[in-house]
């Protein structure tokens, strides 16, 4: 018979451990279930996320790795000859010499995988081991070392990106798959050996083995390849002029792991760590490099390549530095909208810039112009100045394109009186009586028409636009409504600087949905002159719009197309010349009765009106001037059939023009007589 005690024992000690057991089941379902949904979540992660980064980046790392021995040349079409001709040649400014994989030294190569990545020869582009021992030991805070393989280290390197995020390890150890897979091993050490940073400028083994032992690759001793693949690991530290002991320790590691990994004998390490080695390189580090091969770049130059790299970050999701180093040492062809003989009359007039000299500011500022001109046919920017005077340096602010004015009266043909006539509202034989408006606190506005009162009488549309009257243009504004006319700004002319609404770190509320802005030209940031011509240019091309751009295709060294404007490509005769073919059609944003009546009105303003000082014997010129409050920015804006450009005058710091008359009509007109042969 069982005893009563014992068996009731027995039944709770079961009973405890069925419930533990029911427990820990219940725990491992719980994990189990939740590894799998984390699983799940992290291969759509990887599928949707990380594959479509991958995929973006690769026309990246394959320009920039396969062509970074070449020079890119920005083109323009010569007439005369009916070809292609180099504008400007570019080359990176990095002191780099290619080299290919059989002129490395062997020594070279074996230093840099043992020290580097000494299963580099077997993996599949990432050491899971390394990853692994990485991992844990971030995790049980052990010290971190590094586990990124040379391939990792490869596409660091090209892609810029040292983002310090988990999303930015799981990207490259999935890009360093991706590349191994449709790379030999002898291509990726090529490159990771070219592109290194060893320091004192020098980028790649070979100008570092000129500059710190004034030798070839081909000449350099065992311990010589040590110690120039011990910079790489920090070229600060290990630099051998700056820290020879720091370098000779990293040195000695490198040997250690050499022979320890069978690539030499100890007696070769032993020989190679004895060994005195002689640094021709200067600690001062004075070695100084060029971009180009003349003298600083063109204002055309310079708007080539911001427009290049712009449209390469947004087309391959890369940043500014990964483009402008595709652009310097991708071996491209940009093929550009120049117009050499229009540039050279713009350069005629702005690099002496005779006609603002003595015009300086109550403080001494010299005054200044920029000039956009656009070619009608093709709505392509042709020539442009950023600024007056010989050019002082490479990649600096470029005022026709970087910099935002205030518009004054140019805004008004583009803010009110085409929106008005496009919306049927007036004609140009419109009434309209020249008063301020009685805003809702009983306030008048505007109260002057460039200083003179509002006469009351009536006056047609066409008057009001050739005499820059205030109140009118305020006037039609009210009738289109300012949230018509921002939007038409916008959609039909292509102005990206305009304000909705924010308020600043005064609590001061900004914004040009109102009406001096709009009918007056006092916008929040301004417009620059590049997007003005273009705006512009929408009343000589028929009502059509077209972004102003600087090139038409750009291909790689392989002359395959990367980047085209809309409506072109390239294709080649039998000589291998390029063949640039087709055009932008641009987007139709005016009505033909509303061009028609835009441009006898713009043409009435340089007949009779403000704009008299444009005009040409015998050439059809169409326009607007603007002056802006405080009179520190003069504006004007015109076309004749071929051309269409825009001109700004001012202080670099705004103060008032000391000018009788309007610097910029003056400065359009030396241009255009130039083109049409009257200056």
């Amino acid at each position: 018979m069982t005893n009563p005690k014992t068996g009731s024992a027995l039944g709770a000690v079961t009973g405890f451990f069925k419930w533990v057991g029911i427990l820990l089941g219940t725990i491992v379902l719980i994990g189990a279930a939740t590894c799998a949904i984390l699983a799940c979540y992290a291969a759509n992660y990887v599928t949707t996320v990380i594959m479509d980064e991958v995929e973006e980046t690769r026309p990246a790392l394959s320009l920039v790795q396969s062509n970074s021995d070449q020079t890119t040349a920005i083109l323009y079409y010569d007439e005369s000859s009916g070809t292609y001709q180099p504008e400007q040649i570019l080359y990176d400014d990095e002191n780099r010499v290619w080299v290919t994989y059989e002129d490395i030294p062997q020594n070279l190569i074996n230093a840099t995988v043992a020290i580097e990545d000494k299963r580099f020869w077997d993996h599949g582009g990432v050491d899971w081991v390394r990853t692994g021992s990485a991992v844990l030991k971030m995790f049980t805070g052990g010290r971190q070392e590094g586990g990124s393989t040379i391939t990792q280290q490869l596409i660091k390197n090209v892609t810029k990106n040292n983002d310090v995020t988990v999303k930015r390890k799981v990207l490259e150890i999935f890009q360093a798959l991706e590349f191994d897979s449709t790379h030999t091993k002898e291509e990726t050490l090529e490159w990771y050996l070219n592109k290194i940073f060893l320091g004192n400028r020098c980028y790649g083994v070979y100008t570092a083995a000129q500059f710190y032992y004034g030798k070839d690759l081909e000449d350099l001793s065992l311990a010589e390849c040590a110690a120039l693949i011990s910079i790489t690991n920090n070229p600060s530290a290990y630099n051998p002029l700056k820290y020879p002991e720091n370098n000779y320790k990293r040195r000695c590691l490198v040997l250690d792991q050499m022979c320890e990994q069978g690539y030499i004998s100890e007696e070769a390490r032993d020989a190679a760590k004895a060994e005195e080695l002689v640094f021709t390189g200067d600690k001062a580090d004075t070695q100084q490099t060029e971009k180009t091969t003349g003298d600083y770049y063109s204002w055309y130059t310079e708007t080539v390549i911001k427009e290049v790299a712009a449209d390469l970050e947004a087309k391959l999701n890369i940043d500014n530095k990964t483009a402008i180093d595709m652009i310097y040492s991708g071996g491209l062809q940009i093929f550009s909208c120049l117009d050499r003989f229009v540039q050279d009359q713009v350069d005629a007039v702005y690099i002496p810039g005779d006609l603002l000299a003595g015009h300086k500011s109550a403080k001494g500022q010299e005054l200044i112009s920029a000039i956009s001109v656009i070619d009608n046919d093709t709505g392509a920017v042709i020539a442009i100045a950023g600024g007056t005077g010989e050019k002082t340096g490479n990649r600096i602010w470029n005022t026709a394109y970087d910099t935002l004015r205030p518009p004054g009266s140019t805004i008004k043909p583009l803010s009110v009186y085409a929106p008005a006539i496009e919306m049927g509202a007036v004609t140009p034989t419109s009434l309209i009586e020249d008063s301020s408006l009685r805003l809702s606190d009983g306030t008048l506005y505007p109260t002057s028409n460039a200083g003179k009162k509002p006469t009351g009488d009536l006056v047609t549309v066409d008057y009001a636009l050739s005499k820059s009257l205030n109140t009118v243009a305020a006037q039609l504004l009210q009738r289109v409504s300012p949230q018509y006319s921002f939007n038409f700004l916008q959609d039909r002319f292509g102005i990206t600087s305009l304000v909705e609404g924010y308020t600043g770190k005064s609590g001061k509320f900004y914004s040009d949905l109102d009406l001096a802005p709009l009918a007056l030209g006092g916008l929040t940031y301004g417009i620059s002159v590049y997007e003005l011509a273009g705006a512009y240019s929408v009343f000589p091309r028929d009502g059509l719009y077209v972004e102003p751009y600087v090139y038409t295709v750009v291909t790689d060294s392989n002359g395959e197309i990367i980047l085209a404007q809309d409506g072109y490509s390239i294709s080649y005769d039998s000589m291998g010349n390029p063949i640039i073919s087709g055009y932008t059609v641009g987007e139709a944003v005016l009505k033909d009765s509303t061009v028609r009546y835009m441009d006898d009105m713009l043409e009435n303003v340089v007949s009779e009106g403000t704009g008299t000082g444009a005009r040409i014997s015998g050439v059809k010129v169409a326009g607007k001037t603007g002056t802006t409050d405080e009179d520190y920015d003069r504006w004007f804006a015109g076309y004749t059939d071929d051309v269409t450009a825009v001109v700004w005058t001012g202080y670099e710091n705004s103060e008032t023009i000391n000018y009788d008359g309007n610097p910029a009509v003056v400065l359009w007109k030396a241009v255009m007589a130039r083109l049409y042969s009257e200056g």
